[in-house]
């Protein structure tokens, strides 16, 4: 478990001594594609850092119709906002692809965040880059066209791109598959994508949203 938590950027600077602490107030979760990790309006009890794999948050409409909000990947917190906020989940979370997680008793990890002043601004350096990732996923919702958003999925996701169908990831993007398949292949063709050795060239693919 202590190897798991140093993965984790939140917990990978710390002390052994504080990472013992949050080892003992932390259980290992694996749940399987379309299993719900938590619905709108329950407790936020628990901080969830996803380890592998890919979870969906959304809302349900009143003509029962989901509302995307966003698609959590491996390293990232899970609606953190609801614990620090005291405040119930605000939409539900579901797994999209089968997944690992970490769970954490949050009302005793505050105790460790209040005795621990490096942990404590860590973890305010994290919602504020999650401000920032808010305004990037606006921009990559509104902005970019299917091309450029398609490169910055592959640049901040390159692992999880050649691990996922791309079914999946044309919904993640919001594109039609077939709108994902004919882009992947111009940049195949343009040498920007290797299936084999599954690299991509990230300063090429940069240059069509920075």
């Amino acid at each position: 478990m202590k190897v798991k938590l140093k993965d984790v950027f939140l917990f990978k600077d710390l002390c052994d001594d504080t990472i013992s602490q949050i080892e003992e107030i932390t259980t290992p979760l694996k749940l399987s594609k379309d299993n719900i990790l938590f619905y709108e309006g329950d407790e936020s009890n628990y901080l969830y850092v996803l380890t592998k794999g890919i979870i969906k948050l959304y809302k349900t409409a009143s003509n029962d119709k989901e509302i995307v909000m966003k698609y959590f990947h491996q390293n990232e917190l899970i609606a953190e906002v609801a614990n620090f906020d005291n405040i119930p989940y605000p939409a539900t979370a579901q797994c999209f692809t089968d997944s690992e997680l970490l769970r954490i008793d949050f009302e005793k990890l505050k105790e460790i965040i209040y005795s621990d002043p490096e942990l404590s601004f860590v973890i305010q350096t994290s919602l504020i880059k999650k401000i920032r990732n808010l305004e990037k996923l606006v921009s990559l919702h509104v902005v970019l066209d299917s091309k450029e958003r398609i490169a910055k999925y592959l640049c901040d996701h390159t692992e999880d791109f050649f691990n996922t169908k791309n079914i999946i990831i044309a919904e993640i993007l919001n594109i039609s598959p077939e709108t994902l398949s004919r882009i992947l292949r111009v940049f195949k063709n343009e040498g920007l994508i290797d299936s084999k050795a599954k690299t991509i060239d990230k300063e090429k693919l940069e240059s069509f949203f920075s």
